[in-house]
């Protein structure tokens, strides 16, 4: 590594230490670790939630994913931009005002605190979902900094993946969502300038090399077919089954703490602009660099089809421009990994250790305990990371179905299902998991993408429930007040 590229790296170390100290002297409590004591902008909140939610797997996973299909690959971006459009037209809005019914800090609590009798079982489930599922979306992305900086610079997978989970669980122990939140700004510019420079380049070498049509046919037909070369009901399919990604911000911990970071309503129409405005510029930025790479290598050139954005920023982009590209990579797998890493701490600490097993710890304690848990989540992903050999968009999907399957259908109902009881909440949550593990291993379902297919099946199995055992209590805990966790 030059001495130029070990101190923009060193620099950018010790500005997120500093965001890091600067929360950590601000966090008195949980609460303050856990959703900020600060009033955040709405328009920070909006970059925040894009640069979690966009990370390595967007990329890598999603740059390959449309190498991989051609055009077609365009329905995935219109299931995960139709999911911004009502993230911010809707359901912040309504979640918050939910919520502030009942405040609560993470979403598990959010879901359990309204059922009652059924509490503990709801937020034991909750809580061992968003465990599981995150470690390994946390891991994906340890996986993805791995194959970027191995592929552009040969360096070894492990050690790469050694320092950046120091320095995630680093910043996110001290600071907690407040440092993560502005960490993600300064990651946000980064990753924005990545996803508009290489494609811009690519798209010059394109129109240099006989343009884009003559270059996309030579792939084959089916690559410059908006469904691929298929008909009728196969089209059908692919068009749900690439757009599934839509119901999953339902069930995100990561997004709807930064919901419940809001402290203003105003705050959430800044946060609709930023919101679409830097999903637009990232969506458009990776589907460009995968289109264009079909373009300029062809069909079937790489084995693993991930490896297309480090090796077009290698053959594109001078020595300078590659480090600074590789720095958005590694910002993106940092501002996903972090919360990714804080939302299992929540639901284990907050959850499961003082709502399930009644741990009783006075607000300093509860806040140190959480940060040796940050720091012991972190060791558990990376070792996840490292004996995984998955792809890092395979990963993703996994995780991003068992939670949007399970937590996703349990939320909507909460919010819109006046008739919703406890009951119908605990069979939603086992559904939706229970389907995501099992849903590959059943031939007749395979052709429906799980992440679609197990939501709806959730959400039918919390609406019939519900129906056939009602709450006994009669109504839900909707209006009490409960402002301390």
């Amino acid at each position: 590594m030059s001495k130029g590229v070990l101190i923009i790296v060193l620099v950018y170390i010790v500005l997120l230490a500093c965001i890091g100290i600067y929360f950590n002297k601000r966090n008195r409590n949980n609460r303050d670790f856990y959703v900020t004591r600060d009033r955040i902008p709405g328009w920070a909140i909006a970059i925040s939630e894009r640069a979690t939610t966009s990370s390595s797997w967007m990329m890598l996973g999603g740059t390959g994913a449309v190498y991989t299909m051609g055009i077609s690959g365009l329905w995935l971006f219109f299931g995960l931009y139709l999911s911004l459009i009502i993230y911010w037209f809707w359901f912040a809005k309504a979640f918050k005002k939910e919520n502030d019914l009942n405040p609560q800090l993470t979403l598990t609590s959010f879901i359990a605190a309204r059922w009652g009798s059924h509490e503990k079982i709801i937020r034991l489930l909750c809580a061992l979902i968003i465990a599981v599922f995150y470690i390994i979306y946390a891991a994906s992305n340890l996986v993805g900094a791995g194959k970027t900086v191995n592929s552009l610079f040969g360096y070894d997978v492990v050690p790469t993946m050694i320092v950046v989970a120091v320095i995630i669980t680093a910043y996110a122990a001290l600071g907690g969502l407040g440092s993560i939140i502005y960490n993600d700004l300064i990651q946000a510019v980064i990753m924005c300038f990545a996803l508009i420079v290489l494609p811009i380049i690519a798209w010059v070498q394109v129109f240099q090399n006989g343009g884009f049509v003559e270059n996309l046919s030579a792939s084959g037909p089916d690559y410059m077919a908006l469904f691929g070369g298929l008909t009728t009901g196969s089209a059908f399919l692919l068009v749900f089954n690439q757009s599934s990604y839509i119901w999953g911000n339902f069930g995100m911990d990561t997004v709807t703490r930064k919901v419940m970071a809001i402290k203003k309503e105003e705050d959430i129409k800044s946060g609709r602009v930023a919101g679409l405005v830097t999903g637009f510029l990232w969506y458009g930025g990776v589907f460009s660099i995968g289109i264009t790479g079909l373009c300029l290598y062809g069909a079937g050139t790489f084995d693993d089809p991930e490896t297309l954005f480090p090796t077009m920023v290698n053959d594109l982009l001078p020595r300078g421009l590659s480090v600074l590209v590789l720095c958005g990579v590694i910002a993106a797998i940092m501002s996903t990994c972090a919360d990714q890493i804080l939302a299992v701490t929540g639901a284990i600490s907050v959850d499961i250790v003082q709502k399930v097993f009644n741990v009783n710890m006075n607000e300093k304690n509860a806040l140190i305990f959480s940060k040796l848990l940050l720091a012991s989540v972190g060791v558990a992903t990376f070792l996840f990371a490292l004996n995984s050999g998955e792809l890092v968009m395979n990963m993703v999907s996994f995780a991003w179905s068992g939670m949007g399957s399970s937590l996703g259908p349990v939320v909507l109902l909460t919010m819109l299902d006046r008739k919703a009881s406890g009951s119908g909440m605990i069979a939603a949550l086992i559904a939706g998991s229970g389907l995501t593990l099992i849903w590959g291993e059943i031939s007749f379902l395979t052709a429906v993408d799980v992440k679609f297919g197990a939501f709806f099946i959730a959400l039918f199995a919390g609406i019939l429930v519900s129906r056939l055992i009602p709450n006994k209590e009669g109504t839900r805990n909707h209006c009490k007040k409960n402002s301390k966790e």
